[in-house]
């Protein structure tokens, strides 16, 4: 199936991509400072009129009625109540289909927040990591009332006065309802190893530094001078703690976006090309087979 789309539901060039304060706009709601918005028992039905796009924001969905059909980049996820689902920034998110009662509480925070609070916690990189391969968890009913709780407090303290420490109590609370979900996949988890590192440390800056250079920049020495360590330190790092090397996560950035594009939207394998900071199509082409198997054309004809 070709999601071809912009968010108005007519075909587009590309897939749209919607911002925090479009989503507080979509919703009715109000937005902190532009960086976080909080939504209560909201029916997923509505997200039809956001989706399919990318969301320039941190996505924190906990469903809570009905069932449906999400789709993530290019993986589709049955949910339900009780569905955990995280998107990261600039994540391609459609919709496929949902029941008419299907309802759910979302936290959505900017890109400017993750960037600059998660890595000072190096202990939420699991999270992190995790939600980036695997974003759709199903929780029993008391981990989802636990953090309906904290989506509950949330939205109180923003539909409040805003005091001169609003913010501050604002991201505690956020960064209690990521704890709680780190808590939840530790419990699920075989390594139970609470140790964490500066190791782990680097591994949380590269992996928010890919996320957003992998488009201009596929070189694992661009991101280690960003990082001020050697380009052989920075693959050891992630491969002691990942299981892979920095150039396997540049390429598999890089390469689930060549996907998305190929089968999401109308762009010419020269555009797409262009899109990715590549010299000329041929070299995208001899890149894209490399990690894929198939040419980007072939590509396009097997799966949109």
């Amino acid at each position: 199936m070709n999601h071809n789309l912009s968010a108005d539901g007519d075909v587009g060039r590309d897939v749209s991509l919607v911002t925090i304060d479009e989503i507080a706009r979509k919703v009715n709601n109000i937005t902190f400072d532009e960086e976080i918005v909080v939504v209560e028992d909201w029916l997923m039905q509505n997200a039809k009129t956001i989706l399919p796009a990318r969301v320039d924001a941190l996505l924190i969905i906990l469903c809570t009625a009905g069932k449906g059909r999400i789709g993530i980049d290019l993986r589709e996820y049955e949910v339900g109540p009780d569905t955990l689902i995280i998107i990261q920034p600039k994540n391609y998110v459609y919709l496929y289909e949902c029941d008419e009662d299907s309802r759910a509480s979302i936290v959505t925070c900017s890109r400017r927040m993750v960037e600059e609070v998660l890595p000072k916690f190096t202990d939420l990189l699991p999270l992190l990591i995790h939600h980036r391969t695997d974003p759709v968890s199903h929780l029993s009913r008391r981990e989802s009332e636990e953090l309906e709780l904290f989506c509950h407090f949330l939205r109180r303290k923003l539909s409040g006065p805003h005091t001169p420490f609003l913010q501050r109590k604002v991201v505690c609370l956020l960064q209690a309802a990521l704890f709680e979900m780190m808590d939840i996949q530790h419990a699920r988890s075989e390594n139970t190893s609470g140790r964490h590192s500066r190791k782990e440390e680097l591994m949380a800056r590269f992996i928010l530094a890919v996320s957003e250079n992998f488009r201009q920049y596929r070189e694992v020495g661009y991101y280690a001078e960003k990082l001020c360590i050697t380009p052989k330190h920075l693959s050891a790092v992630c491969k002691e703690i990942s299981g892979r090397t920095a150039g396997e996560w540049i390429e598999n950035y890089v390469t689930m976006e060549a996907k998305v594009l190929l089968k999401t939207t109308d762009l010419s394998v020269q555009e797409i090309s262009s899109s990715l900071s590549f010299a000329n199509q041929s070299f995208f082409g001899k890149y894209f087979k490399r990690q894929t198997g198939l040419s980007p054309t072939e590509f396009r004809c097997k799966f949109s």
